[in-house]
């Protein structure tokens, strides 16, 4: 074995045998064999370095090689540093630049890590390079050595096993082909275009961070989480509340309790960049529907919104206002007061009782929902002014104790206001905790659930009833009595039924696949429902028409924006082939500051003008607008189409417009 090998060896090795430290299984044959498709590797580069003959090609297949392996292997550490696992769906899904930026605060110490330990390996590569001597290697034992590095790593091997018995589930690729029924799907999710809903109760909804069930279990954690513990014998629990595939992180926890779908797609690796790009913007979610039924809506988390994709999200989905770190540190008391993350549990929590004091002087129902951040994985940050916890001195277990503290105070403040009598009260579980250093306390073999308790509501749930997070939208519906049209894809109310039992798992991965089909291709614009025949995202300025009363038009990649100062603000679409005689839907998404009434103008091949006679008409409100008009039932339709956002003065923002045809 040359020093090369040797040097690749020692240097990889580092976070391979971290990585596995780190693996929740634990298990040696892991170990044995990734060190052993290690070293296959690592004769395998320094035959791929000696097959090159100028200093060029040598230094630019040294340094190109060794930074991509670089990256597998420490990604694939902090995979398992992270999560415990391998990579996976959430580790892809945080996988961009924009991770990198919010959460540099809380990781810096990885990243120069990395910059550190491959640099040095450089160092030690540009003086070994040249002593290895040309030779040139058979392309069978090339092929053999791929072959063995590939097969031996225990991460590929595993995923590959993985993909492997995926491969029996059914590949959706239309409504038709999905069993409704069978798979326990609620067709008419596709069809909440004209919704209405009456004001319940209010609602406070509390996203406590990877805070699940084993916390609470007095014979494992003794005193950890006395306030918890006091709630839940005031109010109701789900007992087997669990995670299912794409609910298994803080966006994925929100989107599926809110929306009543997991987030899963099938657009590939788009990071958290695909919450930006429309996805499930077409999907009725739980403030939508209270949105219509006129509650002021207020989101608060100490993080920063730009993390994940969170604002964009919960912008597009009814909230009045959504404040993260950088809008809640101007009223802090001491703005200098903050962690890693943003905000402390015990200023959110000072914050949000201010904002519900404010909201409960309204005479509108309203919805305030926090999310915490101490308890975050993989070492936590408590609060400062909360009480230490006696038993242990371990930092989660700690930010456990403190974030406890916090919600027991903030829920007892609540508790002497008016409002409390008619405010329902919802603590959750954003998703399980990841790996974190709490972990080597838990009992092996433990099941493992979600945390769910309401409090302040009228009739209950069965708390045996098996629950998955896609529920939690239908049900708190049904906890704050507010009645609606609302349907939900694979989520149900549970106060009426258990939508799912375990009977279904032979079902769960055609299930699955069906969710990613619908989610992907009917609830979000970016997957597109049937053929794209228009998007404004790929028109050119040019290509508009505007009438006299438009003013300041812009057209960016965040949409077409513009003022009205008269009472016919309109402009005029591109000609667009409607030779398909499949039905058509025009998609659109815009803001304006007043109500009004939206109006499509479309030609026919009789009618080749625009008239009163050829329209389609919407009523519309203050704030974001989701349209879905649908020009199927038109006779010979052909030409242009006019699109008049509103009949008033004011600022428009059409952020999406799209033309489909099924």
């Amino acid at each position: 074995m040359t020093s090369m090998n040797w040097a690749f060896l020692c240097w990889f090795a580092l976070p391979v045998v971290a990585a596995q430290y780190y693996n929740l299984d634990r298990s040696p044959l892991s170990l044995i064999t990734g060190l052993m498709s290690l070293y296959a590797m690592g004769i395998l580069v320094n035959r791929v370095i000696a097959s090159c003959k100028t200093r060029f090609a040598r230094a630019a297949c040294s340094y190109g090689v060794t930074f991509v392996l670089a990256c597998y292997f420490y990604g694939q550490f902090l995979s398992y540093y992270l999560q415990g696992s391998y990579f996976n769906q959430q580790f892809y899904y945080h996988m961009n630049l924009s991770s990198v930026t919010e959460t540099w605060l809380v990781y810096w110490p990885l990243m120069v890590l990395f910059a550190s330990w491959l640099t040095s390996y450089w160092i030690c590569l540009a003086y070994l390079r040249h002593r290895v001597p040309f030779q040139k290697s058979a392309r069978a034992s090339m092929m053999i050595l791929v072959v063995l590095s590939l097969v031996l790593d225990p991460g590929l091997r595993q995923s590959a096993i993985v993909a492997l018995t995926a491969k029996g589930s059914h590949l959706v690729q239309s409504l038709s082909e999905i069993d409704w029924q069978l798979l326990k799907l609620d067709r008419k999710a596709l069809d909440n275009d004209r919704l209405f809903a009456a004001p319940g109760k209010n609602l406070v909804l509390i996203y406590m961070e990877g805070l699940d069930v084993i916390y609470t279990e007095e014979d494992i954690f003794p005193g950890l989480t006395p306030n918890l513990n006091r709630l839940n014998s005031e109010g109701a629990q789900l007992e087997n509340y669990i995670p299912i595939e794409g609910t298994g992180w803080t966006m994925a926890g929100i989107v599926s309790s809110l929306c009543g779908t997991p987030l899963v797609h099938n657009l590939g690796l788009d990071g958290n960049v695909i919450m930006r790009s429309g996805f499930l913007d077409r999907a009725v979610c739980l403030p939508d529907i209270l949105n219509i039924a006129n509650y002021q809506q207020v989101f608060m988390g100490g993080a920063s919104l730009n993390f994940a994709g969170k604002g964009e999200f919960l912008n597009a989905h009814s909230f009045d206002r959504v404040l993260g770190r950088d809008e809640l540190i101007p009223r802090m008391a001491d703005p200098s007061y903050l962690g890693g993350w943003g905000l402390f549990d015990d200023s959110l929590f000072d914050l949000a009782l201010e904002e519900f004091n404010v909201l409960a002087q309204s005479e509108e129902p309203f919805n305030l929902t926090i999310l915490t951040v101490d308890t975050h994985h993989p070492t936590g940050e408590p609060s400062a002014s909360c009480d230490h916890y006696p038993h242990s001195d371990n930092s989660i277990l700690q930010a456990v104790h403190c974030t406890d503290q916090l919600i027991g105070r903030f829920i007892e403040n609540l508790h002497h206001h008016p409002a409390y009598e008619d405010t329902v009260i919802v603590l959750t579980s954003d998703h399980l905790g990841m790996r974190n250093n709490a972990f080597p306390l838990f009992p092996q073999d433990y099941d493992r659930k979600l945390y769910f308790n309401v409090l302040n509501a009228g009739p209950h749930f069965p708390r045996e009833r098996l629950a998955t997070p896609v529920d939690l939208a239908p049900t708190i519906l049904g906890l704050l009595d507010v009645e609606h049209s609302a349907s939900f894809l694979a989520g149900g109310n549970l106060l009426e039924r258990e939508v799912l039992n375990l009977s279904d798992a032979e079902n769960f991965a055609d299930r699955q696949k069906a969710i990613e089909f619908i989610n992907t291709r009917h609830l979000s614009s970016l997957g597109g429902e049937g053929q794209l025949l228009y998007s404004l995202s790929e028109t050119k300025f040019s290509d508009l028409e505007f009438s006299e009363q438009v003013a300041g038009a812009t057209l960016t990649s965040m949409g077409l924006s513009f003022d009205s100062t008269g009472m016919d603000p309109y402009f005029i679409l591109p000609e667009v082939p409607f030779a398909s005689r499949a039905p058509l839907h025009v998609y659109v998404t815009f803001q304006s500051d007043r109500n009004s009434t939206f109006t499509l103008y479309y030609q026919t091949e009789e009618t080749p003008y625009f008239s009163e006679a050829n329209t389609i008409k919407a009523n519309t409100t203050a704030g974001e607008n989701r349209l879905r008009l649908s020009l199927s039932d038109v006779p010979s339709l052909g030409g242009k189409l006019r699109i008049d956002p509103g009949a008033v003065p004011g600022a428009f923002v059409i952020s999406h417009l799209e033309i489909r045809s099924e």
